[in-house]
């Protein structure tokens, strides 16, 4: 194997890692009141979406909408009826999206290469890459009726972005939904 192959080979495997590393991988925490018993819940209800927090002021009506249906589909999966009469419910969903915007600083080598036949002759340079991005964190807290307390609290991080592809967009709400409540009911 020559040494151009080898250096070719080497690079794209390093680019496919850098590439693996900056992705953005929702991450999901689940915390609940060991002391409740999820057995009996087979009924929830979504509370209205509090207008009054400050950071609710980001979130449209369509899209507190979408959400809604997106949170009531994955519960309905999952074999839940979602009721519109709160008295009716067994257990009080409900949520809330914190905003905040970020900077990413990286700073890596990079290596810019004439086609020759001295690898060593490679040229080294730092290049330093600046993005700005807004972090959501989607809150769902599952209430205990007769407390008004919460027993079971979902909660994902992820960098957001946005979707002019209806498709795409309910694919990605889908998919956060679903992952908010991979561990519900807890065992």
């Amino acid at each position: 194997m020559s040494r151009l192959h080898y250096a070719r080979i080497v690079f794209v495997l390093l680019l496919t890692v850098l590439v693996s590393a900056c992705s953005s991988t929702p991450t999901v925490t689940m915390d609940f009141d060991p002391g409740f018993d999820f057995t009996g819940v087979r009924k929830i209800a979504i509370l209205p979406f509090d207008r009054a927090v400050s950071s609710s002021a980001a979130v449209s009506d369509m899209q507190v909408g979408r959400l809604n249906q997106s949170l009531t589909d994955e519960l309905s999966r999952r074999g839940y009826d979602v009721v519109a009469n709160s008295h009716e419910a067994d257990m009080l969903l409900t949520w809330h999206l914190v905003t905040q915007e970020r900077t990413s600083i990286r700073t890596y080598n990079s290596m810019s290469a004439r086609y020759s036949s001295c690898w060593q002759c490679a040229n080294m340079t730092d290049t330093v890459r600046v993005t700005q991005y807004t972090r959501g964190t989607l809150i769902v807290d599952l209430l205990d009726p007769a407390r008004m307390q919460s027993v079971w609290r979902s909660i994902l991080v992820s960098r957001m972005r946005d979707m002019s592809d209806p498709v795409e967009a309910e694919e990605i709400r889908r998919t956060a939904v679903e992952a908010i409540f991979t561990e519900f009911p807890p065992l």
